[in-house]
């Protein structure tokens, strides 16, 4: 679904309430990569809120940007049970959608745990790159950052590591005479054995060890989910 904004184009959608008070759902903002601020009002009134970042691989899956566009948006108060009409907004674009809702009968309130709290979100993983690797805008990164800093954000994101000096003098060679194309080199580190065998999990594009620039580095998509 289209979001009408003032000066971007947004798509999101509200999945689902849950018996726990929970709005599961997606934003995106089709032009930048950037997280989005999403607030959900009822009758006028703000009756939850969140940010659009987890990782949803359905939309990954799809071709939706790099798929970080989820969003869990607690509710601030009950609501009736029942078809409601609410209101998905982005405060940052001045764009918002009604969209209907069915309210379930929610449970009480309970207090969160340690272990939910401390809980890492699922990000994504070697196979979800490697089935599209255009998220990271390969081409455009390497032309941006050059051989030589792109064969260092490959293999810190990838391995978690700087290159040797072998390793980055031949990769660099490599994708400057065109004898290696960006995505292949990504495609190669992702399928090597060091990258099965290590622990080290990718970081995703909010992470601070990112390395990529996705911005501007891949037109918009059009269709919604």
């Amino acid at each position: 679904m289209f979001i009408g904004g003032v000066s971007k184009l947004i798509q999101g959608k509200i999945d689902s309430l849950t018996p726990g008070g929970v709005f599961l759902g997606w934003v995106r903002d089709t032009e930048l990569p950037d997280a989005c601020h999403v607030q959900v009002t009822y009758a006028g009134e703000k009756v939850a809120e969140g940010m659009a970042s987890l990782f949803r691989r359905d939309m990954l899956q799809s071709g939706q940007g790099h798929g970080h566009h989820g969003f869990q948006a607690r509710l601030l108060r009950p609501l009736p049970t029942g078809p409601a009409v609410v209101t998905l907004h982005v405060p940052a674009h001045g764009a918002s959608a009604p969209m209907q809702v069915d309210v379930p009968e929610l449970e009480p309130p309970t207090f969160e745990r340690v272990e939910d709290i401390l809980h890492q979100p699922p990000g994504w993983t070697v196979a979800d790159v490697a089935a599209q690797p255009g998220c990271l805008c390969p081409e455009a990164n390497c032309a941006r950052l050059g051989p030589a800093r792109f064969t260092d954000a490959v293999f810190r994101f990838v391995l978690g590591r700087w290159p040797s000096q072998p390793e980055s003098a031949m990769n660099t060679q490599s994708l400057a005479a065109g004898r290696i194309a960006p995505r292949a080199l990504l495609l190669e580190c992702l399928a090597s054995r060091e990258r099965a065998e290590s622990s080290f999990g990718l970081p995703g594009p909010f992470d601070p060890r990112f390395p990529f620039t996705l911005a501007g580095a891949s037109p918009a998509i059009q269709a919604a989910a």
